[in-house]
Parts: structure tokens; C-alpha cells; sequence
């Protein structure tokens, strides 16, 4: 018999790429947790906010995929505690939660305590789970390289970068990230582990925004602001800039993949090869 699995933000990039291969192998049976209609596929609609319909939509499911996001971060602890509430109630054998390296920074911003408050409800929920942390995605269709390239259109004249740029990143290709949550669906290695799932190698902020603006035609130069003035802003323009979000920014990353290796075959690509197949 296939193993049952419920999707939640099948919509998104992530979820998108991962139904796509997750029906090549027509291994499993897949639904989709939607708010919306979704075309040609397997969908129950009901809202992660709302319990009821998340507790109707878990019956006879095995495997709960957890990729939903929300830009209200208390939002996502809401998600959260009504996901494990209804899986309890309906015995769900595993959950697979999608968090992110803003859950182990030194200072996280408002998004990434809501990632690390997320984990922990289902590090103590007793339900089998697995945790895995992507870095920033990249791949056609990314949300998160979209978003830096409308930021970057909109600055007229010059790219402001916070410091020198020299901070290290390991961004991670969507395949790579569709790949690891595969090998966690029935892989009991990875029973209630955590994990960071990130790029084959590090590169440093500025030389990701050169390439960047190299995909988009973007020839303004970089305009490179001290770490002591964007301080300065965030007292005088709180608002807009916060010295959290700076100390988060230009934190090198602290990933570790060895357990992944070992644990899944965790072989990420370089981000020059990943590069091949387009960054946006």
C-alpha cells in the first residue's frame, strides 16, 4: 500500500518542485493542504490557522510534509501547534519540517525566532519527526532570489552593501533541497534529527549580488556602507533598519552537513554548478 502524504504550502517553490518529483516516481499518494483550488492535483482545502479543517484534512494521511510559510511570523507558531495537535490526534507516523539556518543564528530576526519557537514545540511534541534547515534557495522560480532582485531594481544609482560583503553563505540549489526531504520520507535514520541543508560550498555575500546582478543586466556599482553608519540608521530610522537584522545579515553561516552525509547521502552541489541550470 503507498504511503499517504499531506503537503502543506504545495504552492510554494519548494512544495512545486517537490510534487513534481515526487509523481515522476508515483511512489506515493499525494494531497496538497491548500487555502485555493489546485489545478491537476490531489488538494483538500482548509487553512493551517484554522484547526478544524487541518484536523479533518490529516485523516488517513501517514507522512505530514510541512512547507507552508507565513510572512506573519506568529502565524507560524499558530501553524505549528494546530499541526501537531492534529497530528496526534490522527496518528501521524512523521512529520517533516522544513525550517531555516535563520533558526541558528547568533541573533535571529523576528522570522527566525519564529523558526526556532517552531522547532521546539516539535522537538517536544513526541511525534516522530525531521527537521531540516535550508539556507537561501536558489533555482528558477525562486522566491528568495526574486525578492533580492527587486530590491536591487528599485535602488536607483549604486547596490548598497552592508560592511565589506565578506560574509559567508552557502546557498543551495532547489534540487538539492527536494532531494533531502525525499531521503527523509521512509529513511528511519533521520527520525526525530535535525539537520542543516545547505550549498556544496560557502561564497561570500557581495560576490552572490555580483552574480546576481550580472543574471538581471544590473551594471549599477556597489556602494560599500560601514557597519557603525547602518548602526547609526537603526537608531535614527528604526523602522527601516534594525540592528538585529544587520548582526543577522552579516553573520557568517554555521552549517554542518557531515550528519546529513552520513545520515541520507547529503551531496550538495557547488553553487557554479548549480549555476548552470539559471538563477532566477
Amino acid at each position: 500500500m503507498k504511503k499517504r502524504i499531506l503537503i502543506t504550502g504545495g504552492t510554494g517553490f519548494i512544495g512545486k518542485n517537490l510534487i513534481k518529483s515526487l509523481n515522476n516516481g508515483k511512489k506515493y499518494e499525494i494531497k496538497i493542504l491548500s487555502r485555493k483550488n489546485v489545478p491537476g492535483k490531489k488538494f483538500i482545502l482548509g487553512d493551517l490557522k484554522d484547526y478544524s479543517s487541518v484536523n479533518s484534512a490529516f485523516k488517513k494521511i501517514d507522512i505530514v510534509i510541512h512547507l507552508a510559510n507565513s510572512k506573519n511570523y506568529p502565524e507560524n507558531i499558530e501553524m505549528m501547534n494546530n499541526l501537531v495537535k492534529a497530528s496526534r490526534e490522527n496518528k501521524i507516523k512523521k512529520i517533516i519540517f522544513t525550517s531555516s539556518m535563520s533558526a541558528k543564528r547568533r541573533y535571529p530576526d523576528e522570522y527566525g525566532k519564529s523558526k526556532i519557537q517552531s522547532e521546539k514545540i516539535l522537538r517536544e511534541s513526541g511525534i516522530n519527526y525531521t527537521i531540516l534547515r535550508p539556507s537561501i534557495i536558489y533555482g528558477k522560480g525562486s522566491t528568495s532570489f526574486n525578492f533580492l532582485t527587486e530590491k536591487t531594481k528599485k535602488i536607483p544609482f549604486f547596490t548598497p552593501i552592508i560592511g565589506d560583503g565578506k560574509y559567508k553563505m552557502s546557498p543551495v540549489y532547489i534540487e538539492d533541497v527536494v532531494e533531502s526531504i525525499k531521503n527523509t520520507i521512509e529513511n528511519k535514520k533521520t527520525d526525530k534529527k535535525e539537520y542543516d541543508v545547505v550549498g556544496g560550498d560557502c561564497i561570500f555575500f557581495v560576490d552572490l549580488v555580483n552574480v546576481l546582478k550580472k543574471e538581471i543586466g544590473d551594471k549599477k556599482i556597489n556602494i560599500y556602507v560601514p557597519i557603525w553608519v547602518c548602526n547609526l540608521l537603526s537608531i535614527c530610522f528604526p523602522n527601516i533598519i534594525r540592528k538585529n537584522n544587520i548582526k543577522n545579515i552579516t553573520e557568517d553561516s554555521s552549517a554542518e552537513i557531515e550528519n546529513a552525509k552520513k545520515d541520507f547521502n547529503y551531496n550538495p552541489r557547488k553553487f557554479k554548478d548549480g549555476l548552470k541550470n539559471g538563477l532566477i
